[in-house]
């Protein structure tokens, strides 16, 4: 499934499994064409750009032209702490919150990122702990094909797997990757 046969709907990033209704054509037919103009081929353009080298002399259309584009992207960051409310909660809790947080908060953005960024066939993931020394709790390369594939999953932590985000606990607390 190519990224814009995909629908951005209220359980996230699914496939185009059902007709909409005539009332929701038109809406969020137009609302879905306008986002897929103002964000699609603005790598491919600046690509584009840089293929159009100054013409030979009375050699018409004398370009490069492109014929694929894929791009790969890294990306490393630094996971978000307890929110101030959960640091009073008891040792176990509080790492179990920040799984769940971490967890959750990873998958979204990669989902966010593949969407934003229709261009990526592939992004490489490295999440750091918000402390120092900033061990590194999720690493992977997730390709969009996997993503897709994964969106009927409930759980973000079978997700992250399912998509190839590696992480290790040691009874349910997140632990550092070696």
């Amino acid at each position: 499934m190519r990224w814009r046969d995909a629908t951005f709907g209220p359980s996230g990033l699914t496939g185009v499994q059902r007709a909409p209704s005539p009332g929701e054509r038109s809406i969020r037919g137009t609302l879905l064409r306008y986002l897929s103009l103002a964000t699609q081929g603005r790598l491919r353009r600046m690509v584009t750009g840089a293929l159009a080298l100054t013409p030979r002399g009375f050699v018409p259309r004398d370009v490069l032209v492109l014929g694929e584009l894929s791009a790969r992207l890294r990306l490393e960051w630094r996971t978000r702490d307890l929110h101030p409310w959960d640091r009073d909660l008891p040792a176990a809790r509080r790492a179990e919150r920040f799984r769940d947080q971490a967890l959750t908060d990873t998958d979204a953005a990669i989902e966010r990122l593949f969407r934003i960024l229709p261009e990526m066939d592939a992004i490489e993931i490295r999440v750091l702990e918000p402390r120092a020394p900033h061990g590194l709790i999720f690493a992977g390369t997730v390709a969009r094909e996997d993503l897709l594939a994964t969106r009927a999953i409930s759980s973000p932590a079978m997700r992250l797997r399912m998509m190839g985000i590696r992480c290790q606990t040691k009874h349910g607390h997140l632990q550092p990757l070696d």
